[in-house]
This record gives structure tokens, C-alpha cells and sequence, in this order.
């Protein structure tokens, strides 16, 4: 006994542990080996005291009880969280114990356990899950996804019904449920992008359907758990008003894009952020643009129409309610409907011309080009209504405490002579100057985070104003003793005007906290260079840095860039680690579920 005590207290393996490794020493491979040394050495090193005193209604661990409910959020910009924090509150209140998971949380192996499912999940990219559950999702629809005979469920799906694949996340997740046996609890709701009355009515149904299934239980103990919207001030409703301190076009006099650097002033207002989190911007239209539209369609400034249950004159209604610059199918369908115009119903009756026409044809344009006399009130009613937009944070409060910088492209296009700007961009843009307040909130996003060990490498992968969140990265890494090396692989269209922070980068090399940048320049010689082909360039380093735990980090376009660059890390993962085109899209998925690949796309 004396010398299994001493041998215990030496080394921290049981001998039937030893035995254990011996044998798999014996016939595991060079990459098995590798890949499970980062793995535990993530483990050794997380900060468990971090899961301990979070306060959040996003629990890691369920109890172990038969009336439990499981809510599980899967949200892409913060909406589908915040109804998932909104129905874990009512359920709770309402006696019914639920449990609130985020779907990057979540033991999607034990699913069969559960016994009363509730899926609140957004639709991102062309018809995609949200990037917290992919993993999910892929486990969901392949083999090795359990019978789920004794599961009920309900699915909010959240969309927008200008794309074709709208709410198919939450459609996939619903047909896949059903072919794995479980039952519908209530069926799918398919939520546009206003849905708070169909929210409401929603939850009510299902809590009625929740007290037939699961007894009320009026003693269970609630714990005080808090989420982040229900302590901050300030929300997407309720913004905070800051102060625009600077806004300095980045990109030089002759590139083909106008990209800013905007800085502003919170310091009044307690507003916390994190490297990794966005910014929420309201923004307001144009009155230029409000005008021209009355005016086409022969409609007085001071009409007055009815929105949300209130009565507000048409001027104020477009420019502030009202998204008037993004024209999609439904739009065009409706607007059609009403002037009947000939040239327009010519276009509706064929999906592949509508597409095409959608996307050159601003709504102004449309409405120029085939002007109708139009009651106020009709014409809202064919609109999206306005939503803030959100843009990756690209400073850290470690260096700029009372500041939040944001970079943005502004959208633009030239059409029949006359320049049509993005919403928000040409807001943010044109419209304020140094001085003038703007709306905004956070926007969390816990899925796009500096790894919690400071000795830990990372690899930034973007392309033009991808590369915001890593210059928030790098200030926090350069404020707070980080050790662990960094590598950025960025992309733009020209080297002389296209190179954002292209000091600040180089500051950062020069002092040895940036390791290694890896640059990609599309336009700069015949053949297009892309990111992509650097990292399968760049592939053998690239697979050492993996080895030895480094994180990744992508954040760009989701149907396109993010989509070549995750192709490109399949190639070097499959050729330097010696994997089957299964095992390399096996050990992606495994980093993913590691926090050790994240990706911020959009």
C-alpha cells in the first residue's frame, strides 16, 4: 500500500492507465499521437475556474433529471441567442425547469438522452447553419446520429424570406429529427425577419403543450444566473449613443474600394466589449434618397402611415423604419402586383432572370425606371423593415479603453450615372461627421475568441476587412503578456492601395509580437493569387504550427472565401498529416469542437 501511495504521488497515472497507454502506444499512428497531445495539453490548460464563475444562462452541464427541458441556441448574429435567453426566463418563471445550452456547448453525442428538445436556430450563407452549430448539425445528419424514439422537440427557425433557402437550417434539422424517429412537440415555426409577435405566440403555445408533457414544478430551486443581455444598460433596442472621433478612408486613391477605419467615443457609457465581439450600428436613410422615391411614386412627404401600431408621416417612416437600399425577389414580386407593370411581370416568371435582376437593380432603380402613382401605406407594406448591421470590432479596450474602432467597406455602385450607396456603409460614410452621435450596442460572440492560454499560437486567416477582428487580437495580445506566436494570412486586391494598417502590422513585426504575416495580392500580376493558394503554399509550417496546439481563426466572406480557405486547410491537414479525405474533415471538426477553429463569416 505504502509504494502504490508513493507511486501515485510521483506520477499521476494509475497503473491500469499505464497499461492502457502501453497497449495503444503499440498501434496508434505518428498523427493519432500528435492530435491527442494538443488535445490534452487544451484540456491541462483550460481555465476551469472561468466555467465555474460565469455567470450566464448558457449552463455547460445539465442535472440529471427527467423533467428537464433543453433549450439550444444556435444563432449567427445574436437574435436567435437572445430568444433562447427570452424562453429559457418564461419557462423558468412559468415553473418549468429548462435548461439554456449553446449549441458550441453541447454534447450533441448524448442528444439521445434527452428527453424534450427546444431548437431556437438562425439561417446563415446560402441556406447554412449558424458556425456554432456545425458541428451539430454534421453529427445530426451523418451515420453515426442515434435513434431518437423517445424525444419531442420544437424548432423556431429564424430566416429571412427574400433568400430561396429560407429557414432551411431549422427545415434540415426538423426532417432530420423525424427521420431519426423523434416527435414533433409543435410544429416548426419559420420566423422572417419580423417575428416578435409570431415569437410570443410561439412560446405560449409551447408552454401550454410543456405542461401536458412535463409537470409544473413550483419548488424547484431557480438559480440566479444572468446573461450578458439582461446586465448590460444598453441592447440592440435599447443602443447606447456614441461620439464619432474619426473616420479616415484607409485604402489609397486609386483602389477600386473605399474602406474606412472609424473610431468612437464610449467613455461615458460603461460599455464593455471583448476581442472577437461586433457592433451593432443603426443607421438612417438617406433623405436625398427618401425623397427621390416619394417623388417618383407621387407620394406627399406628410401622408401618414401606420407602423408597429403607431402613426408616423411616410418622410420619417422611410428613414428611419425602412430598409430602402437592398431590393430583393419579394420586393420586386410585390411591386409588380401593384403597378402591373409589363416589363416587370416579364422578369417574376423566370427565378434565374428575377436573381439576376435583383442583384444589379437597387430598389430606387427599379422604382426610376417603372414610376407608379402609389398610396404611402401600400408601399411600406412591400418593404424589409430596417436592421442595424454588424461589424466586426477591430480594437481592444486593453489599448483603447474609452474607444471602439470598427472598419468598414462602403458599398457602391454606379448605375445609368447615378451612385447608389450601401445603408449603413454610406451612413457611416457620408452622412456623419466627426462630432455627430450614432446608435449601437454589442454584439457577443463567444465563438471567436483568443485562446485562454497566453502561450498558445494562432493562425489569422482574412481577407479586406476580415482582417478587423485580428487587429483587436493583436492590441489584446500586445496589452496582456501573451507569449504565443502569431501568423496572419491577408488578402486584398493590390499591395500599394489595398494594404489595411499596413504600419501597424509592420510595428507589430518588428517588435517579434507578430511572428509571421503571409500576404496574397489578387491583382498585382496576371495570374489571381488568392489566400487559399498561400496556405497550401505555406502548408508544411502550417501543420507544424497545428502539432504544437495553435489555434485558427478565419473571418471573411461565407460563400466564398471561407469556403476556398477551409478546402485549402483540408489539402495541407490531409497531405502533411497523411489522412483520408473523411479523417481530415474528422480532425477539422475536432478542432472546431476544440475552440481551436473558429470562424467570424458573413
Amino acid at each position: 500500500m505504502q509504494n502504490k501511495s508513493s507511486f501515485n504521488s510521483m506520477f499521476p497515472l494509475s497503473l491500469e492507465q499505464i497499461d492502457f497507454l502501453k497497449d495503444f502506444e503499440k498501434n496508434g499512428s505518428t498523427i493519432q499521437f500528435a492530435w491527442l497531445s494538443g488535445y490534452f495539453w487544451h484540456l491541462a490548460n483550460q481555465n476551469s475556474s472561468n466555467v465555474e464563475t460565469k455567470t450566464s444562462t448558457f449552463s455547460l452541464e445539465k442535472k440529471k433529471t427527467n423533467n428537464i427541458i433543453t433549450i439550444l441556441s444556435a444563432s449567427q448574429t445574436g437574435n436567435a441567442r437572445l430568444l433562447s435567453e427570452r424562453l429559457h426566463k418564461y419557462l423558468n418563471d412559468n415553473n418549468q425547469q429548462a435548461c439554456l445550452i449553446s449549441s458550441s456547448d453541447y454534447n450533441f453525442k448524448k442528444i439521445k438522452d434527452e428527453k424534450l428538445l427546444i431548437l431556437i436556430i438562425s439561417t446563415q450563407g446560402e441556406g447554412e447553419p449558424p458556425e456554432e452549430a456545425l458541428s451539430l448539425y454534421k453529427f445530426i445528419m451523418s451515420k453515426r446520429a442515434p435513434k431518437l424514439d423517445n424525444l419531442k422537440y420544437s424548432i423556431f427557425s429564424l430566416g429571412d424570406s427574400s433568400y430561396d433557402l429560407f429557414c432551411q437550417a431549422g427545415k434540415d434539422f426538423d426532417k432530420r429529427f423525424c427521420e431519426l424517429g423523434a416527435t414533433q412537440l409543435l410544429n416548426r415555426f419559420d420566423a422572417d425577419i419580423e417575428y416578435e409577435e409570431e415569437y410570443v405566440k410561439w412560446s405560449k403555445e409551447l408552454l401550454i403543450l410543456i405542461n401536458k408533457t412535463v409537470t409544473p414544478c413550483s419548488s424547484f430551486l431557480k438559480k440566479n444566473l444572468v446573461s450578458d443581455s439582461e446586465t448590460s444598460v444598453y441592447t440592440k433596442y435599447k443602443p447606447a449613443i456614441a461620439t464619432i472621433l474619426n473616420n479616415q478612408k484607409i485604402t489609397g486613391r486609386n483602389s477600386s474600394k473605399d474602406i474606412r477605419h472609424i473610431e468612437l467615443d464610449i467613455s461615458n457609457l460603461n460599455l464593455k466589449y471583448t476581442p472577437g465581439d461586433a457592433l451593432g450600428v443603426w443607421y438612417q436613410n438617406n433623405s436625398d434618397l427618401v425623397n427621390k422615391i416619394l417623388k417618383l411614386l407621387s407620394i406627399n412627404t406628410s401622408d401618414i402611415v401606420t407602423v408597429k401600431n403607431k402613426n408616423k408621416n411616410i418622410f420619417d417612416a422611410l428613414k428611419n423604419n425602412f430598409e430602402l437600399t437592398n431590393n430583393t425577389k419579394n420586393i420586386v414580386n410585390k411591386y409588380t402586383d401593384i403597378t402591373q407593370n409589363k416589363f416587370l411581370k416579364e422578369i417574376i416568371v423566370d427565378n434565374k432572370k428575377l436573381e439576376s435582376y435583383v442583384k444589379i437593380t437597387p430598389l430606387v432603380q427599379m422604382i426610376s425606371d417603372y414610376p407608379s402613382k402609389i398610396s404611402a401605406q401600400k408601399f411600406v407594406s412591400i418593404l424589409r423593415p430596417l436592421t442595424p448591421r454588424l461589424y466586426s470590432i477591430s480594437s481592444s479596450q486593453s489599448e483603447n479603453n474609452d474607444e471602439i474602432h470598427i472598419t468598414v467597406s462602403v458599398i457602391k455602385k454606379n448605375i445609368s450615372g447615378y451612385l447608389h450607396l450601401g445603408g449603413a456603409s454610406g451612413y457611416l460614410s457620408e452622412l456623419l461627421n466627426i462630432g455627430d452621435k450614432l446608435k449601437i450596442f454589442i454584439e457577443k460572440n463567444d465563438n471567436f475568441r483568443l485562446p485562454q492560454n497566453k502561450q498558445t499560437p494562432i493562425i489569422m486567416i482574412g481577407s479586406g476587412t476580415g482582417i478587423a477582428p485580428y487587429r483587436s487580437f493583436m492590441q489584446e495580445r500586445d496589452n496582456d503578456g501573451s507569449v504565443g506566436r502569431n501568423w496572419i494570412f491577408f488578402g486584398n486586391q493590390n499591395f500599394t492601395e489595398d494594404f489595411l494598417y499596413q504600419i501597424e502590422w509592420q510595428k507589430y513585426l518588428k517588435k517579434g509580437l507578430l511572428t509571421k504575416m503571409t500576404l496574397a495580392w489578387s491583382r498585382d500580376q496576371k495570374d489571381k493569387i488568392y489566400i487559399q493558394d498561400k496556405i497550401r503554399e505555406q502548408g508544411k509550417e502550417i501543420w507544424e504550427w497545428i502539432k504544437e496546439n495553435a489555434h485558427i481563426y478565419i473571418c471573411g466572406n461565407a460563400s466564398k472565401m471561407a469556403k476556398d480557405v477551409e478546402k485549402s486547410l483540408l489539402y495541407v491537414i490531409r497531405k502533411y498529416g497523411n489522412m483520408s479525405l473523411e479523417g481530415s474533415n474528422e480532425f477539422v471538426n475536432n478542432l472546431r469542437l476544440q475552440k481551436r477553429y473558429q470562424r467570424d463569416v458573413y
